[in-house]
């Protein structure tokens, strides 16, 4: 009988990277395809200030003015266009479906200040007493 001397083989363990490379490629793309569309509201002109940051449990409801002096009411990703009387009807649902709902104001720089006044007084009427402005800092 012949005997043959087999090489012994050895097994050689390493992981595949590329499919991790992949999944991580594709999925860097798809943030930034995505991140763009999770700014809400309409571009607007803030005004600078020295201010320091407020504190929000919830998502607040925000409602924009526009250099115009139009009024948008900012729902998830989309900004409906209303007047100031939608603009009470619509938050005195949103209050009665949640009486702690925070509103924040974001209006651009060159907006006179009666028309945000007039948006705060309408929303105070309904009782809503938790309102903020959106403003930037100096350094920004």
């Amino acid at each position: 009988m012949i005997y043959r001397l087999a090489k012994k083989k050895t097994l050689k363990a390493e992981i595949n990277v590329v499919p991790y490379i992949d999944v991580m490629l594709v999925l860097l793309i798809i943030f930034m395809v995505l991140s763009p569309l999770l700014i809400q509201g309409i571009e607007v002109n803030l005004p600078k200030t020295d201010t320091t940051k407020m504190s929000v449990q919830n998502e607040p409801l925000v409602i924009s003015i526009d250099s115009s002096g139009k009024y948008y009411l900012n729902l998830g990703e989309e900004a409906l266009p209303i007047s100031i009387d939608e603009l009470k009807r619509k938050s005195m649902v949103i209050f009665d479906a949640n009486p702690d709902i925070e509103v924040v104001f974001q209006s651009d720089k060159d907006v006179t200040f009666d028309s945000v006044a007039k948006a705060m007084a309408a929303i105070q009427s309904v009782g809503i007493s938790k309102i903020g402005i959106v403003t930037t800092g100096y350094g920004n």
